[in-house]
């Protein structure tokens, strides 16, 4: 996960405790050692080198977005499986019925063209009635059977649905946990700058080293993160 926040606040922390470090013989801050604040850094960057080694909050919100666009594209993949057979079944079912006026009365007012999972779902979910209803032994090809067909609605409704918003909420929770650790880093590495211009004016070593040292600029992206979409569908029509 890449942010441009995120990473301003730790190069402004790990700035900050080089200074506190170098300062340490005339001033130390009391509200949070070095250490602490080093240790709040580690909690977000991780540490492979400690025992046992740190995962940070950064790796475990890249984890979850990966295992997030994970889910999505198993889910897409198969709504899209799923729309392709409920054109193919659909359309060919209207022909098959051409000639037996009940049965087409009973496929004729069902469409395929949704291009949103609710709506690709809500067809299938239509035309799997039907099916059943009007020749659940009829199968517009060797793989779109009636029960391979069921069964793909019900795993793209069911289970697969199920992975993908758990894994949504399961990348928006780290994510908005590497958030918050984020601003509770720099709201200490702020303060700590805050005294320490105070203790140190401008025109010493230690005021000049402070100031030009520790980035205290940052500009805010434009670009504002969005929740993850729904898959996107393929689109079909039936006549």
């Amino acid at each position: 996960m890449k942010n441009k926040f995120i990473e301003f606040v730790k190069g402004r922390a790990r700035a900050t405790i080089s200074a506190a470090k170098a300062l340490a013989e005339k001033w130390i801050w009391q509200e949070e050692s070095v250490d602490q604040m080093e240790t709040q850094l580690e909690a977000i960057t991780g540490n492979n080198l400690a025992t046992p080694p740190v995962v940070g909050q950064e790796e475990l919100a890249s984890q979850a977005g990966r295992a997030l666009a994970l889910a999505e594209g198993t889910w897409k993949t198969q709504l899209n499986a799923l729309h392709q057979w409920t054109v193919q079944g659909l359309n060919m079912a209207k022909t098959k019925f051409r000639n037996d006026p009940a049965n087409l009365a009973v496929v004729s007012g069902l469409h395929a063209d949704g291009s949103t999972p609710e709506e690709i779902l809500a067809q299938a979910l239509a035309w799997e009635s039907a099916w059943g209803k009007a020749a659940p032994t009829w199968n517009p090809s060797t793989a779109n059977s009636y029960a391979a067909y069921k069964a793909l609605r019900k795993q793209c409704a069911e289970d697969l649905q199920i992975a993908f918003k758990d894994a949504s909420s399961a990348a928006s929770e780290e994510t908005g946990k590497l958030e918050q650790m984020c601003n509770d880093l720099n709201d200490v590495i702020m303060a700590w700058y805050a005294d320490a211009t105070k203790m140190f004016l401008p025109g010493t070593a230690e005021g000049d080293m402070i100031r030009s040292s520790i980035p205290t600029t940052y500009t805010a992206s434009s670009n504002k993160s969005k929740p993850a979409p729904a898959p996107a569908t393929s689109t079909g029509k039936t006549p």
